[in-house]
């Protein structure tokens, strides 16, 4: 247990340092965690099209419990050529032509544990699109109840800063 506490407060203080993090139970999580987010971030902002992530990162992981943690993190969405009703994956559809095609930027607090991921909290804004919409251009916070989804793994990193 000891060898634990000192595991974790390791992995507090490496965070986001700029050292990668090459923990696999670590990145599992923060795997299914992105997934996750980028799930709810398609029920909730997606219209039309699927958004997928461009990048994201891990800021902070906080130990909630035994083998749990919630991810604190970032990352940037863009849309894609998949409709919302075709069930795809998003990580693997194509992200739309054009210079004009809709972007956010989103923060979320989501929770894991080995069998369970939940969002906790979703942030999204910052929309590139030359659309002035309000609904696209404002920035929506979303708190979460519990939502039990298991999903593929995408990429994300650290970021610096």
């Amino acid at each position: 247990m000891r060898s634990y506490v000192l595991f974790l407060a390791l992995l507090q203080l490496l965070g986001c340092s700029g050292i990668p993090l090459h923990n696999p139970e670590l990145q599992s999580m923060a795997d299914r965690g992105l997934v996750a987010a980028l799930a709810e971030v398609n029920s909730v902002y997606a219209v039309n099209h699927l958004y997928r992530v461009t990048q994201g990162s891990v800021t902070r992981v906080i130990s909630t419990g035994l083998n749990t943690f919630d991810l604190l993190m970032v990352f940037d969405i863009k849309e894609t050529e998949c409709l919302k009703a075709s069930g795809n994956d998003p990580q693997t559809c194509p992200f739309r032509p054009g210079f004009f095609v809709p972007s956010l930027s989103c923060s979320s607090r989501v929770r894991t544990s080995a069998t369970s991921t939940q969002v906790v909290f979703l942030k999204c804004g910052g929309s590139s699109s030359s659309s002035s919409s309000s609904e696209e251009s404002s920035e929506e916070k979303f708190p979460r109840g519990r939502h039990q989804l298991n999903m593929p793994s995408v990429n994300r990193g650290c970021k610096a800063r």
